[in-house]
């Protein structure tokens, strides 16, 4: 059963911070250019949590996963959006700069 996670991020680095943007890009949406909305399995969970720990450095990078339950009930109506969508982001060739 797939999770919906909101998963947010404030990376120091910018080559860590465009690195932890694609990991994420693989595995949701971006709602934001630091915020991703993504449903996973506990397997892919694992998958994604291992990828972001070797990119992220602990000492002055943060990252939030909140579980907001399982997709299929109240996960999916959990999120209240206002505004323009995102856009796309910029190719992954590209480097981010925020």
């Amino acid at each position: 059963m797939r999770h919906l996670y909101v998963i947010a991020y404030d990376v120091v680095d910018d080559r860590r911070r465009a690195k932890v943007h694609r990991v994420l890009s693989g595995f949701g949406t971006a709602l934001q250019y630091s915020v991703f909305r993504c449903a996973l399995t506990p397997l892919e969970l694992t998958d994604l949590r291992a990828k972001l720990w070797e990119i992220f450095n602990p000492a002055v990078d943060r990252i939030l996963l909140a579980d907001l339950g399982p997709e299929a009930s109240r996960g999916a109506q959990a999120l209240e959006i206002w505004g323009q969508e995102l856009e796309q982001p910029l190719p992954s060739s590209e480097p981010l700069i925020f």
